[in-house]
């Protein structure tokens, strides 16, 4: 077996993952990914048996912090078919509405519905910024035969609504300021921690900024706008 160059594997997944994003899962030809990190087609052809077996390797670590272990048994098998959307479709479901407000949707009213809400935003912050290139990966690649649509029908909107129904308990409580609309508040929230976390990553007109204060802006952003005025003594 032809030695394998150390980090090749790490190589592979981050230059794959953004011809996937720049071009769709269509448009991508495995000649692009061999181009991207400086070697022939047939040695991709190597590591991975198809483009299919390349997506599903992507979607598995495009977020790594370690190196990406080289897989046993090389080629990596294409996966058996519907296999990866089921697997991807379990995930993204299981992940869209986070601990926090899992619990906040079980509780009427909140013992201090200001801290609970700071929580709660920076927790959903945080699940998107550690995942963000393997949801933009997702977002972008909605041409993928099994997986069209996943990301915005259960991921999105799963999230969306879960964060409408607890915005409307605490308005119902008296926690939160009236809305006009409650979903699209939600909606609205969902937008700004997806534009902070995720999309500006791939802004076309780039600009240097502090990740922290990114968040800290977000979270400040939505409370000020769902938290009341503090009632100031006359």
């Amino acid at each position: 077996m032809r030695r394998i160059p150390e980090g090749r594997f790490d190589e592979l997944v981050d230059a794959a993952t953004e011809v996937f994003i720049q071009r769709g899962y269509r448009q991508t030809q495995m000649a692009d990914v061999a181009e991207a990190i400086g070697v022939a087609k047939g040695t991709v052809y190597g590591y991975v048996e198809s483009k299919e077996a390349l997506f599903e390797l992507c979607l598995r670590n495009a977020d790594h912090k370690k190196s990406v272990p080289v897989p046993e048994g090389l080629p990596l098998k294409t996966p058996a078919k519907g296999q990866l959307g089921r697997e991807i479709r379990a995930r993204v479901a299981a992940s869209s509405i986070t601990p926090l407000l899992a619990e906040a949707l079980k509780r009427e009213r909140a013992e201090d519905p200001r801290a609970e809400l700071e929580a709660l935003v920076r927790e959903n912050f945080q699940l998107l910024e550690d995942n963000h290139r393997a949801i933009k990966l997702l977002d972008r690649c909605h041409d993928h035969p099994q997986l069209a649509g996943l990301w915005q029908e259960v991921g999105r909107r799963q999230n969306r609504d879960a964060l409408g129904d607890y915005i409307r308990l605490r308005v119902a409580a008296g926690q939160f300021r009236p809305v006009p609309s409650v979903r699209l508040a939600a909606r609205m929230v969902v937008e700004v921690l997806a534009t902070w976390a995720i999309h500006i990553h791939w802004d076309r007109a780039p600009e240097r900024f502090d990740p922290t204060e990114a968040r800290e802006n977000a979270v400040s952003f939505i409370v000020h706008g769902l938290i009341p005025d503090p009632i100031s003594g006359g």
